[in-house]
């Protein structure tokens, strides 16, 4: 991942999309450049934290139009941590859903996350794109599998010729779970240290996405964790909850752009 600055917002690109998958633009935003006030500083973008709404309002006008995202072809998820995943075809507020799958170019998809993953996943032969939402309940509930599934069935995709990417997140080292919690995922992705279960989210989401077709060098992961950068990042855990929201925006550019 690298890092451009728009409008005093430090913002996460992924350049190598560039060359294969022209049509997708991701951004990953970051905590410096908005006008909250501590514990939410600065460009908190989440509205039910305890931040004031015109606050978050004006963070989420300045992203936008730092980006040049019209607010009108927003699409945006009210998550639930399930695995429910809504088709759309216009901008607007999707209650109960955790990723949003669409066809339409020119639409913005906004996933919001303070340790859980964002995951974009975009097929260029049929311009077909979904962003997740992917924390451990989502991730237990199959969420990556049934994204992939619906995009196979509704836009007819093949996922060798897809890229999917992560963002940001809590990393295995920083995520301490229960024990029934830990022992519902595989082996591979759990461990007991220092007297505490981990799980490796991150490591999970890439395999899953591999499972399902996905060639590894089509999945880009930025490979930073949210509790361990507090410079950049908000952390529900780290932060016990008193924390703000990064917004992960994934765009299929309008024909001909």
């Amino acid at each position: 991942m690298e890092w451009i600055t728009r409008s005093g917002l430090v913002i996460g690109t992924f350049p190598p999309l560039k060359a294969i998958a022209p049509g997708l633009e991701v951004f990953i935003t970051t905590r410096p450049g908005g006008a909250s006030a501590p514990p939410f500083e600065s460009l908190n973008l989440g509205g039910t934290l305890g931040d004031r709404h015109e606050t978050i309002e004006r963070n989420r006008k300045l992203l936008l139009a730092a980006l040049g995202i019209s607010p009108r072809r927003l699409a945006r998820t009210g998550q639930i941590h399930g695995s429910e995943i809504a088709v759309v075809t216009r901008g607007g507020h999707y209650e109960g859903f955790d990723a949003l799958a669409t066809a339409k170019r020119g639409l913005s998809l906004a996933i919001s996350t303070a340790d859980c993953y964002s995951v974009v996943i975009y097929s260029p032969p049929e311009h077909a794109l979904a962003a997740l939402h992917v924390g451990r309940r989502g991730a237990e509930l199959g969420i990556v599998g049934r994204t992939v599934g619906v995009m196979r069935k509704r836009y007819r995709i093949d996922p060798a010729y897809a890229v999917a990417v992560i963002g940001p997140g809590i990393c295995g080292k920083c995520y301490s779970v229960s024990r029934d919690d830990a022992l519902r995922f595989p082996k591979a992705f759990r461990r007991f240290e220092r007297g505490a279960w981990h799980l490796d989210l991150a490591a999970l989401i890439e395999r899953e996405l591999a499972l399902q077709g996905l060639k590894k060098r089509n999945i880009f992961s930025s490979g930073l964790c949210t509790a361990c950068n507090p410079e950049l990042f908000f952390s529900h855990r780290r932060d016990r909850g008193i924390t703000g929201r990064h917004w992960t925006l994934a765009s299929m550019r309008p024909a001909g752009e």
